[in-house]
């Protein structure tokens, strides 16, 4: 299993516009869980859901980390509430003593 990043829809700048802070923070973090839901929902309706180990938290941002097979990522990009899926970057850190 790998970890992708799924770019989903999010509010339009219409929506967006005249918020604050805080009712924008509110308004995407609301879409995500949405998002999320959708998802979640297309991927058993699909029959793949044996296929993904973790769908994270949605964040405010438009994204979720999702940890499925190579054969699932390809197909999400067919849901409606997906932009884009994208393999997720693998960081090493290499430690070093001075």
């Amino acid at each position: 299993m790998l970890q992708f990043m799924v770019t989903v829809n999010r509010p339009s700048s219409k929506e967006l516009a005249g918020l604050d802070r805080a009712e924008k923070y509110k308004l995407l973090k609301a879409n995500s869980v949405k998002r999320k839901d959708e998802i979640k929902t297309w991927i058993k309706s699909q029959g793949l859901d044996a296929e993904v180990f973790k769908i994270e938290e949605p964040t405010t941002f438009n994204m979720l980390f999702i940890t499925c097979t190579p054969k699932v990522a390809e197909q999400l990009e067919h849901a409606d509430a997906v932009v884009s899926v994208l393999r997720s970057p693998e960081f090493s850190v290499a430690l070093t003593k001075s």
